[in-house]
């Protein structure tokens, strides 16, 4: 453990250093994560002139070289929160300006910095009378950023700095974020952020943050500039840093000291008086492994994304809609479209609804389900801990002599040989891909399971019905879900190929698969 907190202690140098000094967007490029479009006056009228074109970096860049920081341009309050607005402060008490009020803010604060920085005979920015240079009719930058976020590695930055001080009593410094006890990202809930778009919590909060400890001669900080968080370059270099960091660490960061379950019992509310379910299908519990997601994604907002007003609870429906990437199903079907599940998975509907039995794999019964409505969260814990454990750890697969070693397809007799199908190594071959996978595993049941790749809508079984049986008819418009024999074993068999990216048999090459009549 030692060896990890010396290993972490030179990483965080370089998480917070390496945001800080990645610098400016570069002054060439045309597309910059910088570029701010002023059109604060329209809201009140029709602007006169086009908006102004402002390069925050150029002038955090500037103002640095003079000794000057963010305090030049953003005010702060009396708690020490900065303004993210130009030379006036936010808030309900704050004055309503006119348009003029405003225009005479900017064009005063502005020209007049200008007018000093020429005095010292530096490089500065537009005077009096040269207005297209700011507001340009056809900007000669447009902005270009990057999503910013907190993913693991940056949020194990902030909870292990020295930087950041203790929370009284606590040897955690969660408080100087999170000002809600109990929830990790409180701080979008106290009265200052209340009701603010979630892009202006994270610069207020974070960048008045990071300015203080500049301020303060700090050792470490975090960045200030725009590129520093949202440019493509700079946040591939961060990102390909803390991977790196994370390999030399053994792959796994420290836990976050929330106190957090390893497991948990998810489970819907339900009145006394009402019946208990007849079916297992969304309403028996599902034994979430906590612990092994928090490993498996990057940022806990992965699955925690109400919003800013909202606690961090997931409702019910996100954990069924198979269209988002922050629910349970839409997650698990974003792993199908790796190439070694693709290939299966690829032909499933998403229009066909899964069965009891593969909901079963999460929504598992238990005994005394109605006392554990009441129980404890330590006893939801536990019993979640013993569902868990008892789930496949391997790959369920029918007997080797049960699977078929090859399969002779005839459909096309009249103009090629029949091909004959080296069945059991194509069904050994898929099962090696996603031998390791806990998610395959656990949803792949079964023996029979893996057979309903190509054998879709099929019982479970291993002898199921010829696909003649279901594609004898050529495609019509009345079924088109359902195509004609031949397209059915093309579209399945070409189909996996493709999905798995494998460039033999190419699909242009009919006779690898059939040899031409003699």
């Amino acid at each position: 453990m030692t060896a990890i907190l010396v290993v972490l202690a030179g990483v965080l140098g370089f998480q917070l250093e390496a945001m800080g000094m990645l610098g400016s967007a570069a002054d060439d490029a045309k597309e910059r994560p910088d570029v701010i479009m002023i059109d604060t006056i329209a809201r009140l009228g029709e602007l006169e002139q086009s908006a102004a074109v402002f390069l925050h970096d150029t002038h955090t860049k500037a103002l640095k070289e003079q000794g000057l920081d963010c305090q030049s341009c953003h005010k702060t309050d009396d708690k020490g929160n900065m303004s993210l607005k130009f030379k006036r402060l936010e808030g309900e008490n704050q004055p309503e300006l006119t348009a003029t009020e405003l225009k005479d803010i900017y064009h005063d604060g502005c020209i007049s910095c200008h007018t000093e920085t020429a005095d010292k005979n530096l490089k500065t920015g537009p005077m009096v009378g040269e207005c297209r240079s700011c507001h340009q009719e056809k900007p000669e930058f447009v902005a270009d950023r990057v999503d910013a976020g907190m993913d693991n590695v940056l949020h194990y930055a902030h909870w292990s700095s020295k930087e950041i001080p203790m929370d009284a009593g606590k040897d955690t410094n969660c408080g100087a974020c999170h000002t809600k006890q109990g929830e990790e990202d409180g701080w979008r809930f106290d009265a200052v952020n209340a009701g603010k778009p979630m892009s202006d919590v994270y610069h207020n909060q974070c960048v008045t943050c990071h300015q203080s400890l500049a301020v303060k001669k700090a050792e470490k900080t975090g960045p200030v500039e725009c590129a520093s968080c949202h440019g493509a370059n700079e946040v591939a270099v961060i990102k390909a840093k803390g991977a790196k960091m994370v390999r030399e660490m053994g792959g796994e960061l420290p836990r976050l000291p929330r106190k957090q379950p390893d497991a948990v019992l998810m489970m819907l509310k339900r009145s006394e008086n009402e019946p208990k379910p007849e079916k297992a299908t969304g309403m028996a519990p599902v034994a979430f492994d906590h612990k092994f997601h928090e490993g498996a994604v990057d940022t806990c907002n992965a699955c925690h994304v109400k919003g800013v007003n909202a606690p961090m609870d997931v409702s019910f429906e996100a954990m069924h809609d198979e269209n988002s990437d922050s629910s349970c199903i839409g997650c698990h079907a974003k792993e199908q479209q790796r190439p070694e599940c693709a290939s299966c998975h690829f032909m499933r509907s998403n229009e066909v609804k899964p069965s009891d039995a593969s909901c079963i794999s999460c929504h598992k019964p238990v005994e005394n389900g109605d006392v554990l409505m009441t129980a404890s969260d330590e006893a939801k814990a536990a019993e979640a801990a013993l569902l868990i454990a008892a789930r496949p750890e391997k790959l369920q697969l029918p007997a080797l002599d049960a699977i078929p070693e090859f399969v002779t397809i005839d459909a096309m007799v009249d103009k090629y040989e029949a091909s004959k199908m080296p069945h059991r190594k194509i069904v050994l071959s898929l099962a090696d891909k996603i031998k390791d996978s806990g998610l395959a595993s656990t949803f792949h049941a079964t023996p029979e399971a893996l057979c309903a790749g190509c054998h879709h809508n099929a019982p479970a079984t291993v002898t199921p019905p010829k696909c003649g049986s279901c594609h004898a008819k050529p495609f019509t418009e009345t079924d088109s879900a359902k195509p004609g024999l031949k397209a059915a074993y093309h579209g399945q068999c070409m189909g996996c190929h493709t999905e798995m990216k494998l460039e033999k048999p190419a699909a242009t090459n009919c006779v690898a698969c059939h040899e031409l009549k003699k």
